[in-house]
């Protein structure tokens, strides 16, 4: 069972306007390369890949509901494949570039990260954005729902997991991390729990989740800001 409601994902959530998204872009994308996108959702990214940066994208989820979506914000030309990546319907060194944003703590990250290494040019790179699980402190979800936390920790993988996993699917990874501040209104922030737009909250137990509405109606400020610490792992092959 889906984790979202996709017309209220779509709706609440962000995509392909992420500065990170442009450095990521200047950094390894020129006219013509070939990105794989796994977990592309409803497309924005691979959108603003091949629209402003002329790549050659396939967007690939495990999810109809997302693909349907996607059809509705990617040009022509860009390839939607409904698949997972522990079994890629691609043959070995197919693309340029894999991006993965936000979807790693969705894998089963062994066998992903051995078929992501198959599809992937000798020379090729992926490129990996994740929440840093050691730096969660201050995620405002903390405040009206103690257990968040936990369960983003208990979820997200860290630095030194992904490289135990990275390595041995045969890649050499770095990591960096980013600083970036997010800030959305106080009425946003609870239509976004109300419709669980985000997948932890997803996860509450409902007497959790009704509790930390109420706490959240009281205590969130408006708007509500704060620091999110990201991960990049940029690995390439051995």
């Amino acid at each position: 069972m889906s984790l979202w409601n996709v017309d209220d994902y779509v709706r609440l959530r962000t995509g392909g306007d992420d500065p990170s998204l442009e450095l990521f872009a200047g950094r390894f994308l020129r006219p013509g390369t070939r990105v794989l996108e796994v977990g592309c959702g409803p497309g924005r990214a691979s959108a603003a890949l091949a629209s402003r940066h002329g790549a050659v994208v396939t967007g690939l989820d495990a999810s109809p509901e997302m693909l349907a979506a996607a059809r509705e914000f990617v040009p022509e030309g860009v390839d939607l494949v409904e698949a997972r990546a522990e079994a890629l319907p691609f043959p070995d060194d197919s693309f340029d570039v894999v991006l993965a944003q936000f979807v790693v703590h969705l894998l089963d990250r062994p066998r992903a990260f051995a078929e992501l290494r198959r599809v992937l040019r000798p020379d090729g790179v992926l490129w990996i954005k994740t929440s840093d699980p050691d730096r969660l402190d201050d995620h405002w979800l903390a405040r009206p729902f103690p257990s968040a936390i936990t369960i983003e920790r208990s979820r997200f993988p860290d630095e030194a997991q992904l490289r135990r996993e990275l390595e041995p699917a045969g890649f050499e990874v770095e990591f960096e991390r980013h600083e970036v501040g997010r800030r959305f209104s106080k009425a946003e922030a609870l239509e976004r729990l109300r419709a669980r737009a985000y997948s932890t909250v997803a996860l509450l137990d409902e007497q959790e989740l009704a509790d930390g509405l109420a706490r959240a109606e009281e205590i969130l400020e408006d708007p509500v800001e704060y620091d999110l610490t990201l991960l990049f792992a940029v690995a390439r092959p051995a």
